[in-house]
Formats: structure tokens, sequence, C-alpha cells
């Protein structure tokens, strides 16, 4: 009997492997909602915590207004206990919310109201005898230490309450900790049983290849176990993508706000505190800020979700245009060589993103050549025939512009170049680079519609060739880029501004106003129709795309209805289909991508105003 159920599941291996990976997955999907709660319930204890420290930190702020007045009886010195006593009711009316699910925390609160409430009758009644019968009868009724043993009674019942939030958050610390324990536990058995499923299933289907006498049997069974392998790798290869992704996202998006948070808070204190030394901080939070903006633009051009301006670029005299720029960024110890091709097509893509491009692998190459080299861009015409393109799936035939930069540096292994292209990857120490340089070139070059390919041997160098589809033009578009001369910085104009963000509305309109500008404020698309039908002198329309209730297109299309020639530029963070079209902005569209530096804002404005003059 024993020997029989032995062979049923030998030969049920799948099966059995099968229903295990069920209950594994089933306990990890429960045990991760549970962890998932959880943390909600820990976030909410941190919020208690948080509520509390501010009630406590409102009433100190009171007692110091009250004080400063009682000494100085001047006005001014009570805004502390004025700002106070307004915030206090809705901070109060939040705990109570907060603490709804704890009946002694709820208990605690509920006691300690009408002592705050009482504290600042005292106060009023404090002040008012300090205004009206002067100083000695205000120190009289601070004497009379009502307002002291009110203070000393709720501090107490503060401490009381903070320490058993922070006894609850003990527990339900504990509690999640003991939870993602068992997840991982869990995790890691589900590996275990897939690895000895494949390794049984690989164990008896040879077993089962060998008893076959038919060698087209046992060609298929090869086959079938080849193709199972290979779909198993190409799913662990896609999980380890998307864990490389989401970590360095994660690292380098704590890391920059890291240095803003900690910047603006050391700024703060030095501001509070009138000392030296707070424009240094708050230059470390700019850079920080800067540089999440741009690993924010980096992961957008991977994506292929970056808005394009594309437009027919002539690759030499683009090339010849930038040379200057990459001399300066690669430094003196590295010689520079351009090889421009003769009668080279036009190509159409964003020049922006393609001197970004550039400049990626031409600092890429500097930093392979740590002792000095060469550096060679080249470009030419070149044609990839259907032999390329069967050998590089989603590469179509056709014709191309070549731009190619070589470098005589370190080179790549195999193994490296396989990953060089990967969000995150990179063999720079962790301070030198993010890792998303040639992510960025691949999927610019990719939305563009063209192709880039990693040439490298170890110790001879690397060349990296972007392939860029050719746009068949008219010779009256291969004329070269208008140099208009230096673009205003500011103006006169009038600008209506839209932008239900209240933070980011009054930082944009104290830009523009700092440029010189007129500005008008608009919270939403309703408020924006008002102030140009009352007929208000408005030459520029700067509107957020992503509103509620009508959107910025939207907004523009109704403005336009009542003012034909009024000038509309779009401002946004990030936007699928409003304005930007198979990743390409729409023709006639003036768009301002968040975030923004003033420099960009004045030069954004002052081509959608000019363009739009002429």
């Amino acid at each position: 009997m024993t020997n029989t159920v032995f062979h049923v599941l030998k030969n049920r291996v799948p099966e059995v492997a099968g229903a295990a990976l069920i209950l594994i997955f089933a306990m990890t999907i429960w045990l991760g909602t549970r962890y998932v709660n959880q943390a909600h319930w820990v976030r909410h204890t941190l919020e208690v915590e948080t509520r509390i420290s501010e009630i406590w930190s409102l009433l100190q702020d009171a007692e110091i207004g009250q004080r400063s007045f009682i000494l100085t009886g001047d006005d001014a010195f009570l805004t502390p206990f004025l700002d106070a006593k307004a915030k206090l009711p809705d901070k109060l009316a939040d705990l109570r919310v907060l603490v709804g699910d704890n009946s002694d925390q709820a208990k605690a609160v509920a006691s300690a109201l009408p002592l705050i409430g009482k504290r600042i009758e005292v106060a009023d009644q404090t002040i008012e005898l300090r205004r009206n019968n002067g100083f000695e009868a205000a120190l009289a009724k601070v004497l009379d230490r009502q307002g002291l043993e009110l203070m000393t009674d709720l501090r107490e019942r503060f401490r009381s309450m903070r320490r058993e939030e922070q006894n609850l958050l003990d527990a339900r610390e504990d509690a999640a900790d003991r939870t993602i324990a068992t997840l991982l536990v869990a995790i890691a058995l589900g590996l275990f049983a897939t690895l000895g499923a494949l390794a049984a299933w690989i164990v008896n289907t040879r077993r089962s290849a060998a008893e076959i006498a038919n060698a087209n049997q046992l060609l298929k069974a090869s086959i079938a176990e080849r193709e199972a392998a290979e779909l198993q790798i190409r799913q662990m290869q896609k999980v380890e993508a998307i864990g490389q992704l989401t970590g360095g996202i994660a690292h380098d998006f704590n890391n920059m706000l890291a240095v803003i948070v900690s910047g603006v808070g050391l700024a703060q204190k030095r501001l509070a505190k009138g000392e030296a030394g707070a424009e240094a901080f708050l230059a470390g939070a700019l850079d920080g800020a800067n540089r999440a903006a741009t690993l924010v633009k980096r992961l957008l051009a991977f994506s292929r979700q970056q808005p394009l301006a594309p437009k027919p670029i002539d690759a030499n005299k683009f090339v010849a245009g930038i040379s200057e720029l990459i001399s300066r960024a690669i430094g003196e110890a590295i010689s520079m060589e351009t090889i421009l091709g003769g009668g080279l097509w036009l190509t159409h893509a964003d020049p922006v993103q393609l001197e970004s491009s550039l400049l990626n692998l031409c600092v890429n190459a500097r930093d392979a050549m740590p002792e000095g080299g060469k550096l060679t861009v080249e470009t030419a015409n070149c044609h990839l025939d259907d032999r390329y393109s069967r050998l590089h799936p989603g590469v179509p035939a056709g014709q191309y512009v070549l731009i190619a930069v070589t470098d005589t540096g370190t080179g790549m292994s195999p193994e490296v170049m396989a990953k060089a292209f990967d969000p995150f990857f990179t063999t720079k120490e962790q301070s030198k680079g993010t890792g998303l340089g040639l992510s960025q070139v691949y999927g610019f070059v990719k939305q563009t519609g063209g192709h880039v390919k990693v040439y490298s041997e170890i110790g001879q160098g690397t060349t990296i060739k972007i392939y860029l589809p050719r746009y068949y033009a008219g010779e009256a578009e291969r004329a070269t880029e208008e140099t208009s001369g230096e673009r205003q910085i500011g103006g006169t104009e009038t600008i209506l501004l839209v932008e239900d963000d209240a933070r980011v509305l009054e930082l944009t309109a104290a830009g523009l106003r700092e440029l010189g500008y007129t500005v008008l404020e608009a919270r939403n698309a309703s408020e924006a129709l008002v102030q140009i039908g009352n007929g208000k002198s408005v030459d520029l329309l700067l509107t957020d795309i992503v509103m509620p209730e009508m959107n910025g297109r939207k907004l523009a299309d109704r403005a336009l209805e009542l003012r034909p020639d009024l000038k509309v530029m779009f401002m946004t963070g990030f936007t699928k289909n409003a304005v930007v079209h198979n990743g390409v902005l729409d023709a006639g569209v003036h768009f301002l991508a968040k975030p923004f530096t003033l420099e960009e804002l004045s030069k954004k404005i002052r081509e959608a105003l000019e363009t739009l003059r002429t």
C-alpha cells in the first residue's frame, strides 16, 4: 500500500507541486493583505502621535503669546496666541476622529477638551486685564496660578496620551514585523517549492525520455524541456528587472529627499535663530530637487513617456554646433575628433533630447578614459537591410542617419554590454552615476523610431551607434536653426496663470512677477473663463493641464472661442494625451514640463509670446 502511494506521488510531482504552490500563494496573499492592514494602523498611530504633539505645541505657543503680551502690552506679540487659538479647534477635531478606534484615548481626549477651553479662557481674561487695567492687574491674575495648574494638568494628560500611543505603536510594529517575517518564509517556501518541482520535473522527463526508444519523441521532449527552462529564465529576468528598477528609484529618491528635507530643515533653524549660513543649506536642497527632477525626466525617457518636440535636423550641423559643449564636458585630457559624412540626409528628432543623449554618451566615454584618450563623433548615411532587421527584432529595415560615439577607454565585457541599457545599472561608483544615462538614450531613440547598438572590447574601447530614421523633406526644410540672438529674459505683458495647486500657483506667480510680468491668478478653469469674459487684457494664458472639472486643453479651447487672438502655453508634470499624442507634442503647442526653473520659465514664456506674435 505504501509503495503504491509513493509511486502515484512520484508520477504526480507537477500536480502535487502545483497544489503546494497554490497553497503557498494563497497564504502569501493573505499575509500580504494582513501586513498592509497592519502597516495602515502603524501609520495611523504615528499620525495620532503627530497630532498630539501639534496640539501641545499650539498650547505652548498660546502661553508664550499671552506672556509676551502681558510683559510688553504690544499687540504684535499676540500673534502666536491668536494663531494657536484659531488652529486648536480643527486640530482637536482631527484628534477626536483619529482616536475613535481607541476608547481609552477617546476618553482622555474628551476629558482634556474642557481643560484646554478653560486654559484659553483664562488666557483671554488675562489679556483683557492687561489691555484694560494694566500690567499689575494681569500679573495678579497670573499669580493666582489657575493657568499654571491647568497647563500642569494638561502636560501630564498629553504625556499619558503619548505614552499610550507609543505602547500601541510598539505593539503594532512588532505585529507587522512578525507578519513580514512570516511572509518572507512563505516566499522562500514558494521559491524552494518551485525549484523542487522544476528539478523533479526535469528528472522525471529525462527518465521518461530514456525509456522511449523513438528518437523523434526524445527530440520533442528535449525541445519542450528547453522551452520551459527558457520561459522560466525570462520570467526570472523580468522579476529581476522590476526589482532593480523599483529598488533604484527608491534608493535615489530617498537620497535626494534626504538632502532636500535636511537642507530645508537646517535652513529654517538658521533663519529662526537669525544666524547666517541658511543660503548654503537652501542651495543644497535646491540641488537635490534638481537631481530629483532630472531623475524623473530620465525615467520618462526610459519609459518612452516624455513629450517630444521633433524638428528636421541636419546631424552634421547639429554635431558641429555642440562640439564645443562636448569639448568642455570631456576636459582637456581627452582629444576630440568629428568625422562628418558627406551628403547627409535629414532626420526628424527632438533636438533637446538628442543633445542630452549625445552629451550622456560623451560623458560616459570620458569616464571610461580616466588616463585620457581620444573621443570620435561620426555621422553617416546607412541602410539597415532585412537581414539586420531579422537579427534585431523591432528594428524596421530602411534608411537611417547614423551618429556614432567612439572612445579608446577600458571597454565593456559581454556581461556588462548585455545590461548596459538596464535602468539603474552602472559600473561607476555609487556617488558617480544613477545608471539611467544609457537608459535615457535608449528610451529616446526608441521613442523616435530609431535603434541603438553597442560595440565594445575590454581594453580596446567602445562604440555606441545611434540610428535615427531618415526624414524625407524638401530642401526648404534644410535651413539652419534660427538664431535670433539673446532672447529677452522677462517682459511686461499680462499673463493669466491657471493652477489648481495653491502652492504651485503662488510660487509660479511670484516667479512671473519677478520677471516683470503682470499676473492674473485663477485656481480653476471657471475662474479663468470669468476673468477672460470680463474683458481683462491678457496676452498669454499659462495653464496646468491636469485639473478637476475641466482640464487645461478644454480650457484653452473655450478661452480661444472668447479671445481668438489669445496666446496659450500648457504646463504639467505628466500627461498622456491632452497635448501629447504618440509621444509627440501636438503641432503649434507650447509646453513647459514641471518642475521648472525660473530660467526655463522665462525662456518658454518668451518663446510662446514671440513665436505667436510673428
